[in-house]
C-alpha cells in the first residue's frame, strides 16, 4: 500500500474526474503533463509542501498537514476567467462532498485560489490553482495507515 499522502491524491484526482464535468475527464495526478490546445480545458492534482507535529506521545502518532494543488489549465478566450470559475465551482464542491477524504482524513479545507494566465506558451491560456490542506494522521511507523 503506498503512503497515505498518494492515497489522499489519488481519491482527491478520482473525486474531481467524477465532479469536474466541463474538464472531461482530463484529470491528471501529475504536475508535469504536456498539456495542448487539443486536451484542454484540463486539471492536474499533484501534492506540494506538507508539515507535521507529533500528536500524542504514548500513541506516537502524527498530525499531518498537506497542501493539495489542483491546477485548472483553460484555453485563453474572452471567456477565460467565467471558464475558470464555472470549473472551479465543479471541483469545490467536489471536494468538500468528500470532507474526510473517504475517510483518509479529518478534514480537507481550501484555502487558496490563485488566477493567472500565460502568454508565452503554444496556445495561450488562463490557469487558476486552487490550494487545499488536508489534515491526516498517521502513525510514526505507519505510514501507509490513515488513523
Amino acid at each position: 500500500m503506498p503512503h497515505v499522502r498518494k492515497q489522499i491524491r489519488d481519491r482527491i484526482a478520482e473525486v474531481v474526474t467524477a465532479g469536474a464535468a466541463l474538464v472531461k475527464r482530463r484529470v491528471y495526478t501529475t504536475r508535469v503533463y504536456p498539456l495542448t490546445a487539443a486536451n484542454l480545458p484540463a486539471i492536474t492534482v499533484y501534492t506540494g509542501s506538507e508539515t507535521s507535529a507529533l500528536q500524542t506521545m504514548g500513541a506516537r502518532t502524527l498530525m499531518r498537514n498537506l497542501d493539495v494543488a489542483v491546477d485548472i489549465y483553460v484555453r485563453a478566450t474572452e471567456t477565460t476567467d467565467d471558464d475558470v470559475d464555472a470549473i472551479a465551482v465543479q471541483i469545490e464542491e467536489a471536494v468538500a462532498n468528500d470532507f474526510n477524504v473517504n475517510g483518509l482524513a479529518k478534514s480537507v479545507v481550501l484555502t487558496s485560489t490563485d488566477i493567472d494566465f500565460n502568454a508565452e506558451a503554444e496556445q495561450p491560456i488562463g490557469i487558476a490553482r486552487l490550494t487545499f490542506s488536508v489534515s491526516y494522521i498517521t502513525a510514526i511507523n505507519d505510514v501507509k495507515t490513515a488513523r
